[in-house]
């Protein structure tokens, strides 16, 4: 049963696990018809016992855990509502009042909640692959270096244990973070060896199946799947041209790391990745620093503003509810992070204060009204 789904006829399921196993036992008890002495009775405890246990005053010891159930008409993992793993609806609601708390900056609370569900579910690498998910994404809520050293740490740990689970699709999630983590950390040849890990596919099975689902004449799914490879191999084009961008880059050859940009940015608008992406996203960030160390500071700010808007954008959509829809992708969806204006424009705002540009735009009255705009909508 999925928290949260207040479906008719179950209602009382959602509210038991809020209220314990005393609930659970007090309705069992009226569903066979018994008065509380009756009970009390039949296990050879008194009434005040029974009140208490359903009052949650007091739980059931170990030894009449067997008989209460037996009498109850259940087993003992009903009527303790013991779980192995929670449904991903459940991880999904029990996460979001978690990062509630890492939004509005209450850091510590948010990470001992975190651990506190952990150590409930010790055994669920679906919840340990989205806590660590959790981690890494509000790494920029602190500026305390040490913080995130630890969060990383504890992320990567809970990635490891994920990357282990006989759940492919989970499994090879699990992995691609483990890889974005260990770059940031800096420690490339476990990345590496991640990678080496993995096996070589010898034929596209996205593409495979669409053609598939194309001969039997299902054309949403097929076309579904068309598209997700297309947006998959655009993105994938945009990386590499970015990869070559930072090579050149540490080549000194600024003229060609601003040409590979261009070329990413292009692939992006031919194959409508834009659409979904805020108007070329980071990658006007990254143009912009070029831009700033060749001087065309006019355009610099252009791909600036274009980015901080973009973005903004983006997240407007996202957040309407039905996220963003493409009429070049129009079997796809992006749906929201559940990020607030307020976090995205401080987090926007910390990537214009901290990046390279700034040392070159940090006077401009443009640039400082676009500082001046984040901080309005941080806020708010």
């Amino acid at each position: 049963m999925v928290l949260g789904l207040k479906t008719e006829g179950r209602l009382w399921e959602d509210e038991e696990r809020t209220m314990g196993i005393g609930k659970r036992i007090q309705r069992l008890r009226r569903e066979k018809k018994l008065t509380q002495e009756q009970l009390a009775a039949a296990l050879g405890v008194t009434s005040a016992a029974v009140s208490k246990w359903e009052t949650n005053a007091a739980i059931p010891d170990v030894a009449m855990l067997c008989p209460l159930a037996r009498m109850l008409g259940i087993t003992v993992d009903a009527l303790l509502d013991f779980r192995p793993a929670l449904e991903q609806e459940e991880i999904n609601a029990l996460l979001e009042d978690r990062r509630k708390l890492f939004e509005n900056g209450r850091l510590e609370e948010a990470a001992a909640s975190c651990e506190a569900l952990l150590r409930e579910y010790p055994s669920d690498l679906q919840l340990k692959c989205a806590a660590a998910g959790l981690y890494v994404m509000y790494l920029s809520a602190s500026t305390d270096e040490k913080w995130m050293k630890a969060q990383l740490g504890r992320a990567a740990a809970l990635l490891e244990q994920s990357r282990e689970s006989d759940d492919l699709e989970l499994s090879a999630s699990a992995r691609s973070m483990l890889v974005s983590l260990y770059v940031m950390q800096e420690e490339m040849d476990k990345a590496l060896a991640i990678l080496d890990e993995e096996p070589k596919a010898k034929i596209d099975t996205e593409m495979a199946r669409s053609n598939i689902l194309l001969r039997k004449g299902e054309l949403d799914e097929a076309e579904k799947g068309y598209q997700t490879g297309l947006l998959s191999a655009a993105r994938n084009a945009a990386l590499c041209l970015i990869g070559l961008h930072h090579a050149a880059l540490k080549r000194g050859e600024d003229a060609k790391a601003l040409e590979r940009l261009e070329q990413a940015m292009e692939v992006e608008r031919v194959l409508r990745v834009d659409e979904l992406d805020g108007g070329a996203g980071s990658l006007r960030l990254l143009r912009a620093e070029v831009l700033c160390q060749e001087g065309r500071l006019d355009e610099a700010m252009e791909d600036l503003t274009g980015y901080v808007e973009g973005s903004l954008a983006r997240w407007a959509e996202l957040s309407g509810g039905d996220g963003i829809r493409s009429a070049f992708y129009d079997k796809l969806n992006v749906r929201a992070s559940g990020i607030s204006t307020a976090y995205l424009a401080r987090n926007l705002r910390t990537v214009l204060e901290q990046g390279e540009a700034v040392g070159l735009l940090g006077d401009r009255e443009d640039f400082r009204a676009l500082l001046a705009r984040l901080a309005e909508l941080e806020a708010q």
